[in-house]
């Protein structure tokens, strides 16, 4: 009994180790440890227009970083977006928004602040990052 079990038990097995590993897809509330050890809360994963028709993944997300810090912040985007790539390669997006949320809580407001990174899929197949200040996006 076992001469069979054990050929049939290899076999899954190997079946199992031979299928690639897919990443789960970003979610709302999901929150991201990021190499640099920032913790990165999803706020929303959606499909928006943003350009005379171009539709893009548009991922927001919650830093405890200043917007003031626009370098780190500048780095931070491009470790969410390590995450967020797969999603947009996963869906067949060509362009992606990664909005980086900064949230103050004073004593009576809680105010917010947005910075807005494009990146783009080339016609190679590789994404770049766009250098696009001010811009502004709306789900």
């Amino acid at each position: 009994m076992y001469r069979r079990i054990l050929p049939a038990l290899v076999l899954t097995l190997g079946l199992l180790a031979a299928k690639p590993v897919v990443a789960a897809p970003l979610s709302a509330n999901q929150v991201l440890k990021l190499p640099s050890g920032h913790m990165a809360k999803i706020l929303s994963v959606s499909k928006i227009e943003y350009s005379k028709g171009v539709m893009a993944l548009m991922v927001r997300y919650e830093t405890t970083l200043s917007m003031d810090e626009a370098k780190a912040v500048s780095a931070e985007v491009d470790e969410v977006w390590k995450y967020a790539q797969k999603e947009a390669d996963r869906a067949g997006y060509a362009d992606a928004i990664i909005s980086s949320t900064q949230t103050v809580n004073g004593i009576l407001l809680t105010t917010s602040r947005e910075t807005n990174f494009i990146y783009e899929k080339g016609a190679d197949g590789n994404w770049k990052r766009l250098d696009r200040g001010g811009f502004v996006a709306a789900e």
